[in-house]
């Protein structure tokens, strides 16, 4: 069976873009934004999550674009800045003076239409909303949906007095997608209409193991699938929907099956979803371009298109979960395998963790004692051994261990030379050419300097004179050993 995932992908290509989603958002620039000081989005599938620690910005991303359409009639009702953001004796200075959220809209003619909201300071006012092209905007906070018994709503304080105007089941397509995400049959779902004296809202019934029940005896993750599902069923195609945090209350197998969800209704209904997350199983169900994780670790915000599932919660554990474990052989290894990675993905660099493990050997048969196991493994052994990627063994650029690469490399005698005044071609001649295992060791005495430290300047000036498509292979070979 083919995966839905590439199927979104292949609806969102600029040839079908236009035809599958009309005027979708393509990108969002925000300036001037609590912590969005700059930051700008580029739109890569149908489906775009936010995830990141808290504090990042996520939820202010999601309510800028529920600004960007003017409202369609027969859908959701308009959104404005103002809806959002808030100023005032507490609030002085959400936004900057000059605070900008610009939108980019994709056309037929494959080209982006760019506008954008900004604030005028003598009429202390948002301008730029009328020219936005119409689309229906589904905004579903976290406030959205409570349970109803927690909030004592007319449908419990009136439970026995309720008069239902009308019921229709739910669809078979949405019933099965409940069922899938809750892990459970229901011999029926029925959204009712109820009698109210100002309105005629709707309550969500459902019928399992033979008893038949009402929102107000459901628990709130329960409730909030029938709510949602629903409300995504009844929205007009081609709507922008903007979920915050939907894994709320639902355990890992539903967080994944709703992942599932949203990509099978954006293919039926044709639908653009945002939404933020924290959730590993929510992010692994959903295509690697849908995922922005949003890094402060710079101080200023910035996206990060595509990790996998694994590196971006181990980004949101602060790194104290890691998404791979790499072997090495030893130390040197190690700090030339960091820098490595560090001139390619520093970000990356904070998802693994790599292990000093011994030689080929013993990597190769810890490797194949762990394979059976569900820890994220690969090794990077030394040049002089080749690679193997269908068992994730790789290597070290060069053709000989790291040492040797380190000491023969003209750039590392330039270090040594500028920052010690040590000849590195005379301290060749006092070392045992036949034992590169203790030349870093002998260095370190030479120079009077600690032999980790030493040993991390060579491997950080030997580094700087790979090429850059070395470096970039070779990461790209780890990251492609973690699970999506």
């Amino acid at each position: 069976m083919s995966d839905p995932r590439n199927k979104l992908q292949k609806m969102f290509e600029a040839a079908n873009r236009h035809s599958n989603f009309g005027d979708c958002l393509f990108s969002l620039h925000v300036r001037g934004f609590r912590c969005h000081s700059d930051t700008a989005i580029e739109v890569q599938s149908p489906i775009t999550a936010f995830c990141g620690l808290n504090g990042t910005g996520k939820s202010t991303l999601l309510q800028l674009a529920a600004c960007a359409y003017r409202h369609r009639g027969g859908g959701p009702g308009r959104y404005y800045v103002a809806s959002f953001i808030v100023t005032g004796t507490l609030d002085p200075a959400p936004y900057a003076a000059d605070a900008t959220a610009e939108f980019g809209y994709w056309q037929p003619d494959r080209s982006v239409r760019k506008l954008a909201i900004t604030r005028s300071a003598s009429a202390k006012r948002w301008s730029g909303y009328t020219r936005q092209p119409e689309r229906s905007v589904y905004f579903a906070g976290m406030g959205l949906y409570l349970p109803r018994i927690e909030v004592w709503d007319f449908a419990v304080r009136n439970a026995k007095t309720l008069q239902v105007l009308n019921t229709e089941p739910l669809s078979d397509d949405a019933k099965a997608w409940v069922e899938k995400i809750l892990g459970g049959h229901y011999e029926a779902m029925d959204r009712n209409t109820i009698k109210h004296p100002r309105q005629s809202p709707k309550v969500v019934t459902a019928v399992r193991n033979g008893v038949r029940y009402s929102e107000a005896n459901m628990g709130c993750g329960e409730g909030r699938v029938q709510h949602f599902i629903q409300q995504l069923e009844s929205l007009p195609e081609k709507s922008l929907v903007l979920l915050e945090e939907p894994e709320t209350s639902l355990h890992q197998s539903a967080q994944f099956e709703l992942g599932r969800y949203l990509i099978d209704v954006c293919i039926r209904r044709k639908h653009q979803v945002f939404l933020t997350t924290h959730a590993e199983s929510l992010l692994s169900s959903l295509p690697s371009a849908s995922r922005i994780y949003l890094d402060r670790s710079t101080g200023n915000i910035k996206p990060i298109n595509r990790l996998s599932s694994a590196q971006a919660a181990s980004l949101m554990a602060n790194a104290g979960t890691k998404a791979l474990q790499v072997l090495v052989e030893d130390q040197v290894a190690k700090s030339v395998l960091r820098e490595i990675i560090r001139r390619s993905d520093s970000t990356f660099l904070r998802t693994i963790e790599i292990h000093p493990s011994g030689d080929k050997d013993s990597i190769q048969n810890i490797m194949q004692k762990l394979s059976a196991t569900t820890l994220p493994l690969a090794a990077v052994r030394d040049g002089d051994t080749g690679p193997s990627p269908s068992q994730n063994l790789f290597s070290l650029p060069g053709t000989k261990p790291p040492e040797k690469e380190i000491f023969e490399c003209p750039r590392v005698g330039q270090h040594l030379q500028l920052q010690y005044g040590l000849n590195l071609v005379d301290f060749m001649t006092t070392v045992d050419p036949a034992d590169h295992h203790a030349w870093f060791g002998a260095l370190a005495n030479s120079v009077s300097v600690d032999e980790a430290t030493v040993t991390a300047e060579c491997a950080r000036a030997y580094v700087s004179s790979l090429s850059e498509n070395e470096c970039d292979a070779l990461v790209g070979q780890l990251k492609a050993a973690i699970k999506t």
